[in-house]
């Protein structure tokens, strides 16, 4: 793999560096079918990293969450809806994502990824969220927690697999 390209992992990865230890908050990856996912003081948010157009445009914008998110659902599915959603993307896809944005929702953020900046510094808010569900949910918040768990029990065994070979 060529060190400019960039993977959705690495990422994802940046994503939850930023927000576990700039933010100090709650996160986890690969959360209810969305790449990752945040517990702020406020609420939860919900964060898809794209690295195409097409993945942008035929993938995401295809998904029925985002007409959930645009008009509301009934009661069954609010605890599905964060309390903001975010797009994050490379550098090179801000303007299609601002045109993405624009076109399914108005309230989504943009945030940016930098490979050329160290970790720590590679996160950058281009477009804030605005509130899509006012009302802290607690489901999500459970479901972010369970998969923390789930992740640092299958990081342990694969630490422990290893250490056996």
């Amino acid at each position: 793999m060529s060190k400019d390209k960039i993977t959705a992992l690495e990422i994802k990865h940046a994503l939850m560096y930023y927000f576990r230890f700039k933010r100090q908050w709650i996160c986890a990856s690969e959360c209810l079918q969305n790449d990752v996912m945040a517990i702020t003081n406020k609420g939860v948010i919900e964060v898809e990293v794209k690295i195409s157009k097409y993945d942008l445009w035929k993938g995401e914008a295809k998904k029925r969450k985002h007409k959930w998110y645009k008009v509301g659902v009934n009661a069954h599915y609010n605890y599905l809806i964060p309390n903001k959603f975010y797009i994050c993307i490379p550098t090179y896809l801000l303007e299609e994502a601002e045109k993405w944005v624009s076109e399914i929702n108005k309230k989504y953020g943009i945030i940016l990824y930098n490979k050329k900046l160290w970790i720590g510094n590679s996160i950058y808010i281009k477009k804030s969220a605005q509130i899509l569900c006012k009302t802290f949910n607690e489901g999500l918040k459970e479901s972010i927690m369970k998969r923390v768990c789930s992740e640092n029990i299958g990081l342990i065994g694969n630490l422990l697999e290893e250490n056996n070979e």
